[in-house]
């Protein structure tokens, strides 16, 4: 009889079950799951903290712990001893699904040094930002201690290796979790889509100027809320606007299928470029083609699906060019959205992340 490996997860994402989903998987792959969250969370965009979730397939195994700054995805850390439930526990590897600059990511990273524990931590970051002192030195010892770093872009793993990543290092991309088929009959207008915060660095005002070059004849439909809401529902163009607000994760995929394109025109500043652009491969999943500047992964996510095209960030005239040729060729459209979806399937869908998070694992757990 196989006895499963035992696996620990330390992640603030996993308050929610859609971003346990890997872990799903990774059970259902043979191994022992136990995730440990926060008991509760805040987002900026939310009035008031919720508290975590389990996914039903991980409730059994579900630690909801407390946090002391919670809402701060770099700053948190876990008021309860981390050796205890590391000791509870005895995983045979931990997996501390932060960045290794964060409090959280030292915290554990300790105590599983301590208790001989070998971890794996997250990069996603993909910028070479400044950073006091105390915090380049704390991230110096977690990816120098650290038996893998699960990459979540090449440019994150390129940049976790010139940080001092000494163990493994794989690219283990984010996960999407897919929808039904959603059957929504197509209008006269064309539809160009964007779903995200409506905040100045997810580029919305390029995609608004984009419109206005284009002739009539579109429809634009947003799924998110932000800040901008009140400057886009005031903005006029040649066609109209169709606001969705207050989805949830499952009501993605219907909005999706509103669209005939979906856009991400992200902005880079000096603080932050698009780490992976999860709704470019959402979208895709769904058979849309997708359009995205060149602000960090985006063009990685759009070259590696061949769903899409990139255009330079804030160029207003190219991707309305884009537009225009997508709006008058159906086939084209058709056949990146087939692509993508293909390709989304095989590289960002729950069992391939999963499949792929296992291998990495596999040594980890051996050696």
């Amino acid at each position: 009889m196989t006895t499963s490996r035992r696996l620990m997860v330390v992640s603030h994402p996993a308050v929610l079950p859609v971003n346990q989903l890997p872990y799903v998987g990774l059970e259902r792959l043979g191994w022992s799951v136990t995730l440990v969250a926060p008991a509760a969370w805040s987002h900026e965009y939310r009035r008031e903290p919720f508290d975590c979730r389990p996914h039903a397939d991980l409730a059994g195994t579900y630690r909801p712990l407390p946090v002391a700054l919670r809402g701060r995805p770099q700053r948190h850390f876990y008021t309860r001893s981390t050796r205890n439930e590391l000791r509870r526990w005895r995983p045979e590897v931990l997996v501390i699904e932060e960045e290794s600059f964060s409090a959280a990511a030292l915290q554990w990273g300790v105590a599983a040094r301590r208790e001989r524990i070998p971890f794996a931590v997250q990069a996603a970051e993909n910028l070479d930002r400044p950073l006091p002192a105390l915090v380049r030195q704390s991230r110096s010892w977690v990816l120098a201690n650290a038996a893998l770093v699960v990459a979540r872009s090449p440019r994150a793993a390129e940049l976790a290796r010139r940080w001092g990543a000494a163990g493994d290092v794989r690219v283990v991309p984010h996960h999407v979790p897919g929808w039904p088929e959603v059957d929504v009959r197509r209008g006269e207008a064309f539809r160009i889509g964007f779903a995200g915060r409506l905040v100045p660095e997810k580029g919305l005002d390029v995609l608004v100027e984009a419109v206005k070059l284009l002739d009539g004849g579109v429809e634009l439909v947003v799924a998110g809320d932000g800040p901008q809401r009140e400057w886009l529902e005031a903005q006029r163009f040649g066609g109209r606007l169709t606001l969705l607000r207050g989805l949830s994760h499952d009501d993605m995929g219907s909005a999706y299928a509103r669209m005939d394109v979906l856009v991400l025109p992200s902005r880079s500043t000096p603080n932050w470029s698009e780490q992976f652009g999860r709704v470019l491969v959402e979208a895709l999943s769904t058979g849309v083609p997708v359009l995205g500047s060149d602000s960090g992964e985006i063009p990685w996510v759009i070259d590696v699906t061949g769903g899409g095209f990139v255009f330079p960030e804030g160029d207003s005239r190219r991707l309305a060019g884009l537009l225009s040729r997508l709006r008058d060729d159906e086939g084209l459209r058709r056949e990146l959205g087939e692509r993508g979806k293909d390709r989304v399937r095989v590289q960002f869908s729950v069992p391939a992340v999963a499949a792929t998070m296992h291998a990495a694992l596999l040594p980890v757990c051996t050696n």
